[in-house]
């Protein structure tokens, strides 16, 4: 049957999936068919390579397509340092050989393995810590509607359970049975509900086995829990024999392995993200059943370089990129991709940039970067790609045939760079994008996404697309055996470009063209040679600032030829090639309002001239750029050799002072308008509108809002304004003339350039009509309280800080200043108080020596600190490495508290209250320089549980007689001074209570409260004073100061008691001491010590009253079957004799008749005396009854005529127990919790045992003397979930316990 069409169907555009015929590069392969990619090879370095993927496997000769994987970032590092030998276990079946897992599972080993040393290396992992947060999210929800399944059953059948026993006892006095039974089901469908409340999937806990097979290390995973081993494929390095594996069906992520440091470090490598292999598959994907879905280099060979980090979400980390960049020398690749980036404070320097430096100039690799995609206001370009003159930096270009194929778009747009692709120059004038490729692309996606490809778009795509076009660039080279360097590739693709409509002059890459320039000119040694422009502190001209551009400015610019180094630095092969290189240059200007010299000659010490620029030629407002070109005289044609980038922004300077307004600019799809005004000097915010009305019907349209002002050595983002928004959406777009107005108010620095730029998105159709309104407003501290116009520093220990406050910039309706504080900035050093552990040492020689064999150093500090409160949640900081990662002098900065810490601040919550320690890593090759940061400061942010609102006042008398803020809304007349004056907090209580003197809370204080300032004004730093001292209470019954006792009227009664000598005092104080420090000297004998029964037989006898003796007696006989784990019989025996022998010693009838009455809260001296000796007896009750229910217990549940009447004993001993607890359920007092726990599992009544546990364990604060307490808690809670037969929650909590106490200990870093 044929169905006919309306019209004929048109053959899919698949060449315009990922384009090739725009950048020439399908044409050059149809003409060079081997010069396809094959002989190279490229590292991406990424979010890791997934192996599995289509078109991944081979390369067009056939070839292993992935060659090398790498986790660069160890967030796949396992420790494997623990070393098991086999036990052989044989039943009626089989024999078995195990070993025990760091999991606690027992492991059966393969017997085919060959381990000659009969040693196996063990580790543990949790496999969430492995998989890409995409991932997790579908797999948790997937496994989390099973889990749920399963968890329903069980809470039916116990809601079941107590439906029946309300229908089957009705009676309106039930037994104390009923009752008992009644509240365990209560209390377990209480239990099962919170349970499920705070569930959170600990996903798949895996087991690691490791061993050397006698000529390489091996490694088994146990990848479903089961335990047994046998069959389960072994692994190695992949280099070696190129093997991965799946970890399971349902999650489909594949994964492979490195061994290193002898077997004590396992990585395991997977993906933290999609983005990787869709890089890869554009730079280089082979399809052989369907060509046209290649990538553009299909027949090069990769090596995955993962650099994003799995525990921050595919972050990159300084470790990673220092080890990539390790990687490619040691891998030998030709070229490396890296669609990465971040803004940078200093556009060429860094740890990482120095790195790259050496490995394109010295090993020859072709390092190509994605510029970033933050635009489109100017000098956004993101680090390392955008900034490095060492890279090829590379921005988004969409052409016809993309939009067709991936966007479906309705009408056509015109080709042009994508609006978000970020824009030169760099902060010191550099262009910072080298040349423009195809910015999106729809090809292969990593097997776990469930998809084979999917649209990916960004200069990350850009990238990777002109990676593979320099890869067959070189493919061409190697096949014909011509040498080449970086400098004589990126000089072809820069002169061959296309030429665009673009705000640089850069271009778009022409395979074929930059084929035909290196061909031409390939006789010419000089291509090898890159020429650096630079200036004081800078690579190129940029002004931007109205003392810049007010008048013309002489600049002085040398450019010096730069040779690729020698691999051995004393080879001097170099030098002849110096000493013969010399030429005669033509310098020529691109714009008429810049000057230069016509000629220069110049040899390998470089050369300096002037350039003269006149920027009062231009129009203020507007962008200008132009180049000094310098030209080979004697081959102008190859073009220049360099290029001196000259980039101005006139700022308009306001005539009126405060506002400026653009009328009727015209924007269509892509079209981008900017226009830079100086900030008035004083101005802290401004006002912009936006409005936009059309007469005739259009599209709406997405807009960016874009609007920048740049300060030395800060981050473009440091001051910037992104928004998107949408214009003649519903009647807006009608054609009706309504007008639609738009708002935005933000921060700004006075006396700073701003630029404004407006953007319709480059993809939405119509034409529209902007006017832009922007009105700036000033409210100033102008007194010496605030650093840099940025922090005021309040002195809690000052009744106030006074501010003068003025409008520099015209008059202000709506100053009415506020402060609210809600942060809280602990401080923590480093120091013989705090300090738990500090260790500087060289790291593995197997990942962390740089290319130079320069070995790294790290410098580990750990921080300890403690919270009072749940749930709360802190962000650590650590301001000398923060928000720095490739203008990081340091090679690394990372930390771990409950999770992982990169440069950027992050809240981490802490669920419990307690200890807690953060571990911080700084790397570097010099141990000298990570000796300086000994005493590294480290503070820790935490929000206020309740905000504090600082007064503000008028006069600095109502800081003392006024209870709150009397400064009001008030009008402010430009150039206008008043003064307010903030109260200090006279509570101290205010503060929170942990505060230590010298720590800060943090908040802001605003001027003006109608519309939020974005970016706000003024941050409020209020340093903690010294808590005021105690008054010391005297009251009439508070008794002496010197200790003596009060008679009953209140008078010293010297017949009541003969006063000792001093000498008979110190004697009887040191016969207690000595007695006192044998008793505590008894538990450090060995159990079955004849010391240790002769001393306590001693102490018995000349002590026979002192109840400590006895009760460290108890103490020994409980911890005596510590190695078994259980009581025996006899220990249990004799427990029952020593704790009867304390309640003896005891009067039970006195003591109970004291705590029976109420006692007064201010009591005299000898009240106090006699409350401690009751105390202390009342604690020797508790644990002797305490000792007898553990030994009772054990008599119980033997298998004899008298364990009946040891569980009659047991409850009565249980009651007598608990008539001395404050509570009915003690959860407060882990040892009577232990005691409460046991009667109710003899019960059955583990509701009840679950429901007091899980309090416990939700009050509990956790520090070293509690967490042995902490985790048998958690044991016991997998035994009670056990015994109720509830085998999900056992196995939950299995799993839960060894993620909250790790086995190995610390994570590493």
């Amino acid at each position: 049957m044929t169905i006919k069409t309306s019209k004929p169907i048109p053959e899919f555009p698949t060449f315009g999936l990922l384009p090739k015929e725009e950048t020439e590069a399908a044409a050059f392969m149809k003409k060079y068919t081997e010069f396809d990619g094959r002989g190279t090879v490229i590292a991406i370095l990424d979010t890791g390579v997934d192996p599995g993927a289509v078109g991944l496997q081979k390369t067009t000769e056939g070839k292993q397509k992935i060659i090398d994987i790498i986790d660069c970032t160890g967030s796949g590092d396992v420790v494997t340092k623990t070393i098991m030998k086999p036990c052989v276990k044989k039943d009626s079946k089989e024999t078995l050989s195990t070993i025990q897992g760091l999991s606690g599972r027992t492991l059966i080993i393969d017997p085919t393995w060959d381990n000659p040393s009969g040693e196996f290396h063990v580790g543990v992992k949790k496999a969430h810590e492995l998989f890409p947060q995409k991932l997790i999210t579908r797999l948790t929800k997937e496994r989390r509607h099973k889990f749920e399944s399963e968890h329903h059953k069980l809470l039916a059948e116990v809601q079941q359970k107590l439906a029946n026993l309300e229908e089957t006892h009705t009676s309106s006095t039930p037994t104390e049975a009923d009752i008992a039974i009644k509240s365990d089901l209560e209390a377990r469908v209480e239990v099962l509900k919170d349970a499920l409340k705070n569930y959170d999937d600990p996903g798949i806990i895996l087991d690691i086995v490791v061993f050397n097979d006698g000529s390489d290390w091996r490694v088994a995973i146990d990848v479903d829990e089961c335990g047994d081993l046998r069959g389960v494929p072994l692994l190695t390095d992949y280099r070696k024999e190129y093997q991965y594996q799946t970890f399971s069906q349902e999650d489909m992520l594949n994964y492979s392995v490195n061994i290193y440091d002898d077997g004590n470090i396992v990585s395991i490598v997977t993906l933290a993200g999609d983005h990787g292999t869709h890089v890869a598959a554009i730079t280089a994907a082979n399809h052989p059943d369907d060509p046209a879905l290649n990538g553009v280099a299909p027949g090069a060979q990769i090596v995955s370089l993962k650099i994003g980090d799995t525990r921050l979400g595919s972050m990159e980390t300084g470790v990673g990129l220092a080890r990539a960049a390790i990687a490619l020398v040691e891998t030998k690749c030709d070229l490396a991709n890296m669609s990465y980036g971040e803004p940078s404070s200093d556009p060429d320097s860094g740890h990482f940039l120095y790195l790259i430096r050496e490995v394109v100039s010295k090993y020859g690799c072709l390092f190509i970067c994605s510029a970033g995609n933050s635009g489109p206001a100017l000098s956004t370009t993101g680090s390392p790609g955008g900034t490095s003159s060492d890279m090829i930096g590379v921005g988004a270009y969409v052409s016809h045939s993309m939009t067709q194929a991936e966007y479906a778009l309705l009408e056509s747009v015109p080709e042009r760079a994508y609006t978000w692709s970020s824009q030169g120059p760099c902060t010191d004038g550099y262009m910072g994008v080298t040349i423009y490729g195809p910015g999106s692309a729809i090809t292969s996606t990593p097997v776990y996404s469930l998809t084979k490809s999917q649209l990916m778009n960004g200069t990350s795509m850009s990238s990777p697309n002109v990676t593979g076009c320099i890869a067959l660039l070189l493919s061409g080279l190697k096949a014909e055996g011509k040498l080449y360097t970086p400098f004589r590739i990126k000089n072809a693709i820069v002169n061959s470009a296309k030429k665009l409509n673009e705000n640089f002059g850069v271009g778009f890459i022409q395979v074929q063209k930059a084929w035909d320039y290196l061909v031409t000119y390939y006789d010419r040694e000089d291509q090898d040679i890159s020429f650096e422009v630079k200036l004081p502190n800078k690579r190129g001209i940029y002004l931007r600032e109205e003392h810049q551009t007010s008048s013309a400015q002489l600049i002085g610019v040398t450019v010096k030829p730069r040779f690729m180094q020698e691999i051995e630095p004393t080879s001097g092969e170099n030098n002849m090639k110096k000493f013969e290189f010399e030429t005669r240059l033509a310098l020529v200007s691109t714009q008429p309002w810049v000057r230069c010299p016509d000629f220069l000659l110049m040899g390998s010490k470089g050369r300096s001239f002037d350039v003269k620029v006149d920027p009062t030629q231009l129009n203020p407002g507007e962008f200008d750029y132009g180049e000094v070109q310098g030209y080979d005289t004697t081959c102008p044609d190859r073009g220049p050799l360099f290029r001196v980038p000259v980039t101005v922004t006139r700022p308009i300077i306001l005539s009126n002072g405060s506002k400026v307004t653009f009328d009727n600019w015209s924007f269509g799809p892509g079209h981008i308008e900017r226009r830079f005004i100086k900030v008035p000097d004083g101005a802290t915010f401004a006002d912009l509108t936006i409005k936009f009305s059309t007469t005739k019907p259009t599209s709406p349209a997405r807009f960016r809002l874009h609007m920048m002002q740049l300060l030395p050595q800060k981050r473009f983002t440091s001051h910037e304004v992104a928004n998107y928004f949408f214009l003649g959406q519903g009647s807006y777009g009608d054609g009706n003339g309504e007008e639609q107005i738009e708002k935005k108010r933000f921060a700004v620095r006075g006396g700073i350039t701003l630029e404004v730029c407006l953007a319709q998105f480059w993809s939405n159709l119509g034409n529209h009509t902007v006017s832009l309104d922007l009105t700036f407003h000033g409210i100033q501290i102008a007194n010496n309280t605030t650093n840099g116009g940025d922090t005021i520093y309040i002195n809690g220990g000052d009744a106030f800080t006074r501010i003068d406050v003025v409008a520099p910039v015209r008059r202000e309706d709506e100053v009415n200043p506020s402060i609210m504080l809600g942060d809280y900035l602990f401080l923590y050093i480093i120091d013989s108080e705090l300090i738990l552990e500090y260790s500087l040492k060289p790291l593995s020689p197997d990942r962390d020596v740089l290319p130079n064999s320069r070995r790294v150093y790290s410098l580990t500090l750990t921080y300890k600190f403690n919270t009072t409160e749940k749930n709360t949640n802190v962000s650590p900081k650590f301001p000398a490495f923060s928000n720095l990662l490739y203008d990081s002098y340091f090679e690394d900065f990372f930390a771990i508290v409950l999770g992982y810490i990169d440069i950027y601040d992050k809240n981490i919550k802490l669920e419990l209250k307690g200890d807690y320690v953060i571990q911080a890593q700084v790397r570097h090759h010099s141990p000298e320089l990570l000796e300086k940061l000994n005493n590294t400061v480290c503070f820790l942010e935490s929000n206020l549980s309740k905000k504090i609102n600082l007064e503000v006042y008028n006069h600095i008398s109502e800081v003392f007689n006024s209870n709150k803020s009397t400064a009001s809304k008030r009008s402010l007349e430009k150039g206008c001074r008043i003064a307010y004056f903030i109260g200090s907090p006279f509570d101290y209580s205010i503060y929170p209570k942990e505060a230590k003197t010298g720590d800060i809370l943090v908040g802001k204080l605003n001027f003006v409260n109608s519309i939020k300032v974005e970016g706000g004004q003024y941050i409020v730093n209020l340093l903690v004073p010294p808590a005021p001292a105690k008054v010391k209470d005297s009251t009439p019954n508070g008794g002496g100061d010197d200790g003596k006792e009060s008679s009953s009227n209140g008078e010293f009664n010297e017949a009541s008691k003969t006063e000792k000598t001093k000498e008979e005092k110190a004697a009887d104080n040191l016969t207690e001491a000595i007695r006192d420090l044998q008793i505590s000297h008894l538990k450090k004998f060995p159990v079955e010590s004849n010391q240790r029964a002769e001393l306590l037989a001693e102490l018995e006898n000349n002590y026979p009253t002192h109840l400590p003796i006895f009760l460290t007696k108890l103490e020994l006989l409980l911890e005596s079957d510590t190695s078994s784990g259980t009581m025996s019989p006899e220990t249990a025996n004799k427990v029952l004799e020593v704790a009867d022998e304390i309640l003896s010693k005891i009067d039970l009838r006195d003591l109970a008749q004291y705590y029976g009455v109420k006692q007064e809260t201010n009591i005299n001296e000898a009240a106090k005396k006699k409350k401690k000796e009751y105390d202390e007896n009342k604690k020797a009750v508790i644990s002797a009854l305490r000792a007898k229910v553990h030994a009772l217990e054990v008599l119980a549940s033997e298998s004899s005529l008298s364990s009946n009447v040891a569980a009659g004993q047991f409850e009565d001993t249980y009651k007598a127990l608990a008539q001395w607890w404050d509570t009915t359920v003690p959860t407060l007092d882990f040892k009577n919790l232990l005691v409460y726990i046991i009667r109710e599992r003899r019960a059955g009544r583990y509701g009840n045992a679950l429901k007091a546990l899980n309090k416990y364990l939700n009050d509990i604060s956790l520090t070293n003397d509690t967490l042995k307490d902490f985790e048998k808690a958690l044991g016991i809670k997998m035994e009670l979930f056990k015994e109720a037969e509830w085998t999900i929650w056992e196995n939950y909590e299995r799993k839960t316990k060894l993620i909250r106490i790790p086995p190995g200990g610390y994570a590493p870093f």
